[in-house]
């Protein structure tokens, strides 16, 4: 847990330690079970909103407590409806969380560390490096935020675990906090209804579904060879892709969950039809979908997303090979929505600096 002055916040603490604090205040046991249901079901900001405590209470208990150890510090909306939240933690760093409408509900995107070590080349989330992973009681905070937001819109039914950083590098901490939003007492969004994005390291894969909770799998290949992986996910290219799609069907052995291998496509990079015709082949006999991304742009990247007949071109090529297979046509791109670019765009830098959106210095790929 990242260490910061002041007092906790209330889901810093398990039961039992918050109603060690609430009976320093002056409260009962009881006030500290309202007290946790208040803000998880209930979505409070604040004590005063807690009708149920003592008013005599809430002075004692403010020097002792706060309600939630992040806050929203802005908000970009984009024409589709889609929110993404830059959220402020009490160190002073930031992650985001997103709220994408949808006919069946809203989904939240979330976030798992501040920065990602993984450094996808085509990714804003990687570009300042990894800074810290989060709490377990940060990751829930942006269940509750994002809940809020999407009150206007409508109720919560799906989350994903795509956001800003590697979730299965911070495994501990997020299966924490997805026991507190499975949980009927707490958020009551169940293990079905949540997605959890890989690049997919064979042995992590394993220890997520040795867990026990058949959470849905995303697996990021963005390529259909080893060569042109490890150009894209430099991190990852001593670890051949055969190897994480075994990773993935042994996860489907194991919880019977059927994995997505989620695929940007970018222009002249990894678009062409001889790629499509390899992935088919890397998949051939694999229980699972293929979820095609067109590439959402950041500023200054030197990759572009590909015409939409390229797109659907690919995408035939899998189908007429038996792979099943969608496109995701990204939405919020009016709200610097690739994903960590408002964050990364908010870090100090120096006056006119741009961050690099080519980590290390290295040249952008060729076709």
């Amino acid at each position: 847990m990242p260490r910061h002055a002041g007092p906790p916040s209330v889901l810093d603490l398990d039961p039992g330690a918050l109603e060690e604090v609430v009976l320093r205040a002056g409260g009962r046991p009881f006030h500290a079970r309202s007290i946790r249901a208040w803000i998880l079901r209930r979505g409070a900001r604040s004590f005063a909103e807690m009708t149920d405590l003592p008013r005599s209470l809430l002075p004692s208990l403010e020097g002792l407590l706060v309600p939630l150890s992040s806050n929203v510090a802005e908000r970009r909306a984009a024409p589709d409806g889609t929110v993404r939240l830059l959220l402020r933690l009490r160190d002073g760093n930031a992650v985001e969380t997103v709220v994408i409408p949808g006919r069946g509900g809203a989904t939240l995107c979330v976030s798992t560390q501040v920065g990602c070590p993984v450094g996808c080349r085509f990714c804003a989330s990687g570009l300042a490096g990894i800074v810290r992973n989060l709490s377990a009681p940060e990751i829930v905070e942006q269940f509750l935020h994002g809940r809020a937001e999407a009150v206007s819109l409508r109720p919560v039914t799906r989350a994903v675990v795509m956001g800003i950083g590697e979730p299965t590098l911070n495994l501990e901490a997020l299966l924490a906090a997805l026991e507190v939003v499975r949980d009927p007492r707490g958020i009551g969004l169940g293990a079905r209804r949540i997605t959890i994005s890989t690049v997919g390291y064979p042995d992590r894969v394993r220890r997520l579904a040795a867990a026990g909770t058949p959470y849905n799998l995303a697996v990021s290949l963005h390529a259909a060879d080893d060569a042109t992986r490890g150009r894209l996910i430099p991190t990852m290219a001593r670890i051949p892709l055969a190897e994480i799609v075994e990773g993935a069907r042994a996860y489907f052995a194991t919880t019977g969950r059927e994995p997505t291998f989620e695929y940007v496509l970018l222009a002249g990079t990894n678009d062409a039809p001889d790629q499509a015709r390899a992935l088919a082949r890397l998949l051939e006999g694999a229980r699972a979908t293929v979820n095609l991304i067109p590439y959402n742009p950041i500023p200054g990247s030197p990759f572009r997303r590909p015409t939409r007949e390229r797109v659907e071109a690919f995408s035939r090529i899998l189908r007429g090979h038996g792979i099943p297979a969608t496109i995701r046509w990204s939405k919020g791109l009016e709200a610097e929505a690739a994903c960590g670019q408002l964050r990364i765009d908010r870090l100090p830098r120096e006056p006119g600096r741009a961050p690099d959106p080519s980590p290390q210095g290295v040249a952008p790929l060729g076709g």
